[in-house]
This record gives C-alpha cells, sequence and structure tokens, in this order.
C-alpha cells in the first residue's frame, strides 16, 4: 500500500473520488426512501370500560362466582380480586371467544415479555395460551390478577403499522382489523377455596379496554434530518477507513523527501 500510494498519486484521488461518489449515491437512496415509505401508521383510542358484574347467589360457601358482559372492539382484560383467602384459585371463563393469557402478560416485573414472538421462520406466533378458560393462584398479599388479550392484531399502545400501497387502502386494511377485533363477550369469574369464603370481604376490579379508530396517516420521516445523520455516519465511515492509506501516503512522502535532503547533503559534503 506504501509504494503503491508513493508510486501512484492519482490512486488517492481515485480512492477519494469513489468515497464522494458512495457518500452521494447512499445519501440519495435514504433520502428517497424517507420519503417514499410504504407503511402506514393508524391510532386508535383506547378506552377502560369497567365490565358490569353481578354476584351469583349459590348454596356453596367455598365459592364465589360474579358474571358479567362486555361488547366492542376489544383489545385488554384485567380481572384483579383482593382481599381473596391464601388458598384460593381465580378462574375466568369467556363466553363467545377465546382469549390470550400468560403469568408473566402485563407484569411489570418481565422482561419486556410479549406474546407475537418469531419463530424459527421470522414469523410472529401468539406464544400465550389461547383457551375459553385461564386460573391463577392467590399470592401472599391476597390478591388475584389475570391479564389477557382478547385481540393479537389491535395496537396494545394504541398506535399500530399497516403496510400498503396507498391511504385508501390502508383505511380498509385498519378497518378490516377493528371488525375482526369486535366481540361480544360473556364472562363467569369464580374464586375457589378449601375453606369458607366471606364475599363481603372481596373487592373485584374487572375492565376491558375498547378501541376506536382514531386516525390513519402516512409513515414519515424527516428527510433533511435523516440525511445529514447518514451523510454524518457515510462520512464518518469513510474517513475511518482512508486514515490508514492516507497516513502511510504522507508518511512515505515525508520519507521520501528525507532521503532527498539526506542525499542532496551528502552531495554537497563531497
Amino acid at each position: 500500500m506504501q509504494k503503491a500510494l508513493a508510486r501512484n498519486p492519482n490512486l488517492l484521488r481515485t480512492l477519494l473520488g469513489l468515497s464522494v461518489t458512495l457518500i452521494i449515491v447512499l445519501g440519495y437512496s435514504i433520502y428517497s426512501a424517507s420519503i417514499e415509505s410504504e407503511y402506514y401508521l393508524y391510532s386508535t383510542e383506547m378506552d377502560e370500560v369497567i365490565i358490569e358484574s353481578s354476584l351469583q347467589n349459590y348454596s356453596d360457601d367455598k365459592s364465589v362466582v360474579w358474571s358479567g358482559f362486555s361488547d366492542g372492539h376489544l383489545s385488554w382484560v384485567n380481572v384483579t380480586i383482593e382481599g381473596a383467602p391464601s388458598d384460593s384459585t381465580l378462574t375466568i371463563t369467556s363466553g363467545g371467544s377465546k382469549w390470550w393469557s400468560h403469568e408473566l402478560l402485563g407484569d411489570e416485573n418481565a422482561q419486556n415479555f410479549n406474546c407475537l414472538e418469531p419463530n424459527s421462520k421470522f414469523e410472529m406466533i401468539n406464544t400465550c395460551d389461547f383457551e375459553f378458560t385461564h386460573s391463577v393462584f392467590v399470592d401472599e398479599g391476597g390478591n388475584l390478577s389475570i391479564r389477557g388479550l382478547l385481540s393479537d392484531e389491535l395496537p396494545l399502545s394504541g398506535l399500530g403499522t399497516i403496510r400498503a400501497d396507498n391511504l385508501t387502502q390502508a383505511e380498509q386494511e385498519a378497518d378490516l382489523i377493528l371488525e375482526r377485533a369486535k366481540k361480544n363477550v360473556t364472562w363467569r369469574i369464580e374464586l375457589t377455596s378449601d375453606n369458607s369464603i366471606e364475599s363481603n370481604t372481596l373487592t373485584l376490579h374487572a375492565t376491558v379496554v375498547d378501541n376506536s379508530l382514531s386516525g390513519v396517516e402516512k409513515f414519515k420521516l424527516n428527510p433533511l434530518v435523516e440525511s445529514i445523520w447518514s451523510l454524518t455516519a457515510l462520512i464518518s465511515c469513510f474517513v475511518m477507513v482512508l486514515a490508514l492509506p492516507l497516513g502511510i501516503y504522507y508518511a512515505s512522502i515525508k520519507r521520501e523527501r528525507r532521503i532527498e535532503l539526506l542525499r542532496n547533503e551528502n552531495d554537497e559534503s563531497e
């Protein structure tokens, strides 16, 4: 490399020219990709709705049963009972629609847990339990909670993405996603224990999240900002790549000059 640069200074100009050309081409590619996106964002209003539940009267004092009903474009369901006996079990059964649940779903202590995970073919699949009935045991504090999903298509945070050719197609796809999530569900919430349960000491909190479409827009990036960041990254990479050959080139020039200077001094001394 040292000899090549020392003997052929055009090589350096060629490297610089290629670097500038690549920077311009890649910068334009990033700019065009920023303004021509095929992805659309759709947002939903998420309303937490209380499941109006009624306590059922049974002669068995070792179980307490509530019933309720909910409808709409439902995503989350959250049921919590406070003041339960230490040996009790909470069982929730849905009538009309299966739903997903997992003990880590919605848990604040879980590390980025998500029901949707890629398989070996990089296809997104739902790894949570998909059943009509889900159960959980009471914790040490006498509280029980079950969190689940009635739809794995609706965005859990209210903002989702759609890949479409145009805005009209994206709006139609968003409407279809909400239509598929529309459900009428009858709930049966049962608390059982090996010992007698005092129903007046229990507090039930049961809610679902109803979604409504609020808007669809094209996913956009700021082309100027993205181009500046991209060009900065590209220039930095090329500077790092060219730093070594440039250093060798200038070192070889100084070496040649030093050798030439020594030769001139020797010739003058002779």
